[in-house]
């Protein structure tokens, strides 16, 4: 079974590791992880690969919260990759780089899907 955080876990990592700021759409919180747990409409059954980027991707642009929206889609992005058995260990540098390239708008939804698979490794 494929481990998807709740709104409420979300909160409480955000309270506790970000500290600054607060969650300003909790509905929009709560329809992306919809979007992780069930994918996208009209799409087959998603893939670790596409829940995790579902679950980055969209908090990052989405800006869910008033500070932290970066810090804490990466942060998600570990967790749930760890605690779905895998370890993400991209190269050094390479997760700010990324992130800062995503709030841009300049990786799409596969580019950033094969960035994570090609840095995890079941454990």
């Amino acid at each position: 079974m494929i481990w998807i955080p709740t709104v409420e876990y979300v909160e409480e990592l955000f309270k506790d590791q970000i500290k600054v700021g607060q969650l300003m759409n909790r509905q929009g919180l709560m329809s992306t992880l919809d979007k992780v747990r069930w994918g996208i409409h009209f799409k087959e059954a998603p893939s670790i690969w596409d829940q995790v980027t579902i679950l980055y991707k969209e908090i990052i642009e989405s800006h869910y919260f008033s500070d932290g929206n970066k810090r804490i889609a990466s942060l998600l992005a570990y967790i749930f990759l760890y605690k779905n058995g895998y370890e993400f260990s991209p190269l050094e540098g390479e997760l700010y780089r990324v992130t800062l390239d995503v709030a841009q708008g300049l990786k799409s939804f596969e580019v950033i899907k094969d960035w994570f698979k090609t840095h995890s490794i079941k454990v």
